[in-house]
């Protein structure tokens, strides 16, 4: 027998179950855990809440029945992977994933997808959420984007996000198992689980980088699409106060996104929000070789809001702090 949620009707049992639970598990600042509701199956939920946008979701549980959860059109905007451990696996729309893979989807709107999951004596399923902006932190340039090679897991909000099955490595199993058996309590075992967190994520960023790193079938731009790449600049060191996304970017040019993103690499040598960042920087160069205005007016005048990002972002282009390069001229 399958039994059929949405995805909301899914996360309303849970947290009614959780309301009503008169004797719930032990919980403190940071972990909240709860019982399995008794309609879905047995076993125990625990949610960590490591830092503001990033959290830790364990469910051991062993379910009642097979069940059918559709997220109908839904947009997340966090990213967000999963390992199911000591499980038969389960099925997203018709693809099977095992106790050996792991799923990570990125950011954007899921549209249609169709989770199944059987039932099982026992399975733990471990979930990590992230919002972008720690990602970015990290893995980030100085220009505050991602690289080429993880741009696909930050979609914008109306955007199908990106979905990617993989292997879990020996690896990513010690840490899922370290993660399990954690021998710390209270802020130990945040400071603990965090630190394997980001373990497990630099082991699959290196994965997607290996995979978007395999070389691509020779891809020939029309001269048509390189005139649109060209007005896409254009356009784009028009807007310094105010650039466009590259989807709007791409209507207005009337490209598709991956064209206009891979082709605006191949004909400049880099990303299109890179080329805009480098291109500011050298515009304020030349304001602060004037010597006639003063730093915050140049980071306005370039379409910087933060005149600290400014300077941290021109010391790692030219050398030195826009202040001292701009007493040079005085």
């Amino acid at each position: 027998m399958t039994i059929i949620y949405s995805q909301a009707g899914f996360n309303e049992i849970f947290e009614a179950s959780r309301q009503n639970d008169t004797n719930p598990p032990r919980s403190n600042d940071f972990v909240t855990r709860w019982k399995i509701p008794k309609l879905i199956g047995r076993g125990i939920g625990q949610f960590f809440e490591l830092r503001q946008g990033l959290s830790l979701h364990i469910n051991d549980w062993q379910l009642r029945h097979d069940l059918m959860i559709a997220d109908y059109s839904k947009s997340e905007s966090r990213l967000n992977y999963g390992f199911c451990i000591d499980s038969e696996g389960f099925w997203i729309n018709d693809t099977a994933v095992n106790s050996k893979q792991y799923v990570l989807w990125g950011k954007g709107i899921s549209e249609g997808k169709v989770v199944k999951l059987p039932a099982v004596q026992q399975g733990i399923w471990i979930q990590v959420y992230m919002m972008p902006e720690l990602l970015y932190s990290f893995v980030g340039d100085a220009s505050g984007q991602l690289p080429a090679v993880f741009e696909h897991l930050v979609k914008p909000p109306d955007e199908e996000r990106s979905l990617q099955i993989g292997t879990t490595t020996p690896q990513m199993q010690v840490a899922l198992q370290q993660i399990l058996h954690c021998p710390y309590q209270d802020m130990t075992q945040k400071m603990y689980l965090e630190g394997k967190i980001w373990e497990l994520t630099a082991l699959l960023l290196e994965q997607v980088k290996a995979k978007q790193d395999l070389p691509d079938p020779i891809w020939q731009l029309k001269p048509e699409d390189v005139d649109r790449i060209y007005y896409a600049r254009e356009l784009l060191l028009n807007r310094l106060n105010n650039p466009p996304s590259l989807t709007e970017l791409a209507r207005q040019v009337e490209l598709n996104d991956c064209t206009l993103k891979r082709g605006f690499r191949q004909v400049f040598g880099k990303t299109a929000f890179s080329y805009l960042h480098d291109y500011r920087l050298e515009q304020a160069r030349q304001l602060l070789t004037t010597g006639e205005m003063k730093v915050a007016e140049v980071a306005e005048a370039i379409g910087f809001a933060d005149p600290g990002y400014l300077a941290r972002a021109f010391r790692k282009k030219f050398g030195c702090y826009p202040g001292c390069y701009r007493r040079q001229f005085k």
